[in-house]
């Protein structure tokens, strides 16, 4: 087995829930627009914990991967990309004489993807801006999974997630046009919450931040 030397991250935009944002109404931009505000007593990763297609996530979304890497090993970096490694600028002799496989097309071997369930996951919190809100209330109206046509998140309650899992699971790659039953205010439901994210690591990040903040107090107030 290869050495890891590229760990890579399933990763697309989430959304930020409407319900945990600061009132559109504060932010409001004369074109109907507004700024998806999390307030101060909130953290992005609870805000943010809404993905448009749930977890483990199937689909390769390669050009949104984030990476961990060896920097003894990766030479280039570009956004989302090793584009140069220690391994890919070797001649076919120096390749062949280091024990790895030669190929005129390089394909990267000593690269892990992370299994979401076991390993690791990443929630992707960038932050979403007025021009993407346009018409963002007729848009979230008509209730799609698809990751780019409402940028405002309205999660599946929990005792619907496990239905709306399982046919998106069924549709395929279909499903990220798969359309979704609206709430009650007319908003359509469009993204999955990450349980673990809510039920272990938002209230172990809420905890460090607490304590930190009465450590600065008491630090402040000797």
């Amino acid at each position: 087995k290869k050495e890891v030397r590229v760990a890579v991250f399933k990763s697309s935009p989430a959304k930020p829930r409407l319900d945990l944002l600061v009132s559109p109404k504060e932010t409001k931009e004369p074109d109907g627009s507004f700024t998806p505000t999390v307030p101060a007593d909130e953290t992005f990763l609870h805000a943010y914990n809404c993905n448009w297609e749930p977890f483990p996530r199937k689909n390769d979304l390669s050009h949104r991967r984030k990476q961990m890497y060896r920097a003894d090993y990766v030479k280039l970096h570009y956004v989302h990309y090793s584009t140069i490694t220690v391994v890919s600028q070797m001649t076919q002799k120096e390749t062949l004489s280091a024990k790895e496989s030669w190929l005129h097309r390089y394909v990267e071997r000593h690269l892990h993807e992370f299994d979401e369930t076991k390993e690791s996951t990443m929630l992707h919190t960038k932050t979403k801006v007025a021009r993407q809100m346009l018409s963002w209330q007729a848009k979230c109206s008509q209730g799609r999974l698809a990751d780019g046509n409402c940028h405002i998140g309205f999660p599946f309650p929990t005792d619907m997630a496990a239905k709306a899992k399982d046919e998106f699971l069924k549709a395929g790659k279909s499903g990220t046009s798969m359309r979704t039953p609206n709430r009650p205010d007319g908003f359509g439901y469009n993204c999955f919450i990450n349980e673990k994210i809510e039920q272990v690591w938002w209230p172990k990040l809420v905890e460090a931040v607490n304590m930190r903040e009465e450590r600065m107090i008491g630090r402040r107030d000797a």
